[in-house]
């Protein structure tokens, strides 16, 4: 049992395939594994994530309440 876990499906279920010289494969969706792609790669991205939405709901206010004051 592998403890790397697909970006794509979230499955822990993966098989070495040949065509791809050996590189693990999702058993469930098939999509490749990238071992430098792993749980703290997806962790970064959703925190950039939410620093974009946070940064785009201060905006949202700020323009709400130069309208209010105008």
């Amino acid at each position: 049992m592998s403890a790397e876990v697909c970006a794509n499906c979230g499955s822990r279920n993966f098989r070495a395939d040949r065509a791809l010289a050996g590189r693990l494969v999702c058993n469930s969706c098939g999509n490749p594994l990238d071992r430098t792609n792993n749980r703290s790669i997806v962790k970064l991205n959703n925190i950039t994530r939410s620093k974009g939405r946070r940064f785009l709901l201060i905006l949202i206010c700020i323009v709400i309440l130069v309208v209010i004051i105008n």
